[in-house]
């Protein structure tokens, strides 16, 4: 799979440029590590206001009020699914080229919303068709400003987000990027004064980082957010450098075009993501927001579907080009152009699930296979032996090799992990050594073979592991789901949960296993919570915050 989509190495310079077609400067090759991290104005400014859409607020309301209106009158003639809407793809070209279509998601969510519960935070996904990267990509901006007004970002989620290692800062990333721009003046029009969580979605090598993304974005999604996902579809041409059947002036070249654009969305509308990522790769399809299409697939119920509300084609805009106000001096390509984007408005509904309801799933583990459960204890104890034995921490080569470890895509991806150490002598069971990872930061066998020396040589509560001592040490390793606020101490769950305590810049955390291993209940468990975290007590009943998460044990 290429570094880079070609659609976004490729992207439409729209024909509103008055320039015709042409490339975007998005040929960005990933370097391993984050991106730079720029500085923040604090405000995201407009970069595209005045050319792909309407600069004057009166104007650009008016073109989206006739947008909606529009889509209004043919949106009544389809019958609307069960459910609510929970999320929506809208296209960003040129509000001349895709504004129509795209009107035709927000109308959709926003029916929905009138009739349920009020949208109050729009959790928005987009390419990047500037800055090369790898996972997602977040902003220190505090707000995105629009032609009719500004948009607040909920900072509190982006930070939160910004611990998982898939997520990196790119504020100038953001900056420059027009596909989530294209998004916010209907955003604004449609949902008002709503709070924004903004996400650029760089290359993803396979389905597992799709998902892992998705599990943790999952994590702050409520009743009432809706995800918006910007995305065009095929980008036909000599310019985009795919041209998978020959251009034909009639209609078989539409038609071919079509069936391309609708075998795509009869993946998107099954929710299916593993042939979705098939699809992409067999066919090498210029969609430009195809890995923003691939978390919203991990990310959605598995009973939610999705139904298209318009397609079109900016060939069908050049074909009624005629259309246009007699004034307009835009330099438009001839119909004949052999280039084309393509467009579509699609809605997700659930008719069972919610983003609540989702949200308590997403604390279950995803369980391990019984390969991959074995090849971490044994990387585990491996290294465990080498370093307590040579002081030196093994090679992955070392551990691959000779040792014969294997490292699955999923062992590759970020965990959180603790690694404990317990020695068993003369049938007495105790503590030796635990120390972890609460977040996904790093890779889950770098986690194992990190916090595995650390639980032999770092614990502050024991002496370093001695060679005499390994024949009698068992390993264990415990992976984590990613941390869950709560809202209420009392809704924990004993010998499900572990618990991360938060108090006047103190912290402290058990595993799921502590407690039930002291036959603690809830309150003794927090009293030894809050102490471990150097407060008193009874401090978990004052100002103290909360997450909970699961874990899967490997022993």
């Amino acid at each position: 799979m290429e570094t880079v989509p070609r659609a976004v190495r490729s992207a439409l310079i729209l024909w509103l440029l008055v320039i015709s077609l042409g490339l975007t400067a998005c040929g960005v090759d990933f370097k391993e590590g984050k991106l730079f991290l720029f500085g923040s104005t604090g405000k995201r400014s407009l970069r595209f206001a005045g050319t792909w859409y309407e600069a004057e607020p009166a104007k650009l309301s008016r073109q989206i009020e006739s947008f909606l209106a529009a889509a209004g009158e043919k949106e009544s003639k389809i019958p609307v699914p069960q459910g609510q809407v929970l999320a929506v793809v809208a296209p960003h070209a040129g509000y001349m080229f895709s504004g129509k279509t795209a009107a035709y998601s927000y109308l959709a969510a926003s029916k929905s919303a009138g009739s349920g519960q009020k949208i109050k935070r729009v959790f928005l996904l987009g390419p990047s068709h500037y800055k090369g990267f790898h996972g997602a990509a977040l902003t220190l901006d505090k707000s995105f400003q629009t032609v009719l007004g500004e948009l607040s970002v909920d900072t509190e989620v982006v930070e939160e987000l910004r611990q998982n290692i898939l997520f990196q800062e790119a504020t100038k990333a953001h900056q420059q990027e027009h596909s989530l721009e294209l998004q916010l003046a209907f955003i604004k029009a449609c949902f008002g004064d709503v709070k924004i969580v903004p996400v650029l979605v760089g290359q993803l090598d396979d389905s597992f980082e799709a998902r892992f993304i998705a599990r943790e974005l999952r994590q702050h999604l409520e009743d009432g957010d809706l995800v918006v996902v910007s995305s065009d579809f095929t980008h036909f041409g000599p310019r985009f450098e795919y041209e998978p059947f020959p251009y034909e002036s009639g209609g078989r070249f539409r038609e071919k075009l079509k069936a391309l654009d609708m075998e795509a969305l009869r993946y998107l509308e099954r929710n299916d993501l593993e042939g979705f990522m098939q699809f992409y790769k067999r066919t090498d399809d210029t969609i430009c927001g195809v890995y923003a299409l691939c978390v919203l697939l991990a990310l959605l119920p598995e009973d939610s579907r999705g139904y298209l509300l318009d397609y079109k084609t900016s060939r069908d805009v050049l074909a009624v080009q005629d259309k246009l106000d007699s004034d307009s001096d835009l330099d438009l390509p001839a119909a004949d152009d052999p280039h084309s984007v393509s467009y579509m408005a699609v809605e997700f509904r659930s008719p069972e699930s919610s983003w609540n309801k989702l949200r308590e799933t997403a604390l279950e583990p995803e369980p391990l296979t019984k390969d991959e459960r074995k090849n971490l204890l044994k990387l585990a104890r491996t290294t465990l032996d080498v370093f307590v034995r040579t002081g030196k921490t093994p090679a992955l080569a070392e551990l691959t090799g000779e040792h014969g470890i294997v490292l699955s895509e999923r062992l590759k991806l970020p965990h959180g992990v603790f690694v404990t150490l317990h020695k068993n002598e003369k049938g007495e069971r105790s503590l030796r050594g635990c120390i972890g990872y609460i977040f996904p930061i790093k890779p889950l066998y770098q986690g194992v073979i990190e916090n595995t020396i650390s639980a032999a040589s770092r614990d502050p509560r024991f002496l370093p592991v001695a060679p005499s001592e390994l024949k009698n040490l068992e390993v264990e390793v415990s992976v984590l789901t990613p941390p869950h606020k709560i809202a209420r101490y009392e809704d924990i769950k004993i010998g499900e949960d572990g618990i991360l305590l938060k108090c006047r810049g103190r912290q402290a955390v058990f595993l799921p296993s502590v407690a039930t291993e002291y036959g603690w209940g809830l309150e003794e468990t927090l009293k030894q919570l809050s102490l471990k975290a150097g407060l008193s007590e009874d401090a978990y009943k004052g100002d103290a915050k909360f997450e909970v998460f699961r874990s899967e044990m490997i022993e």
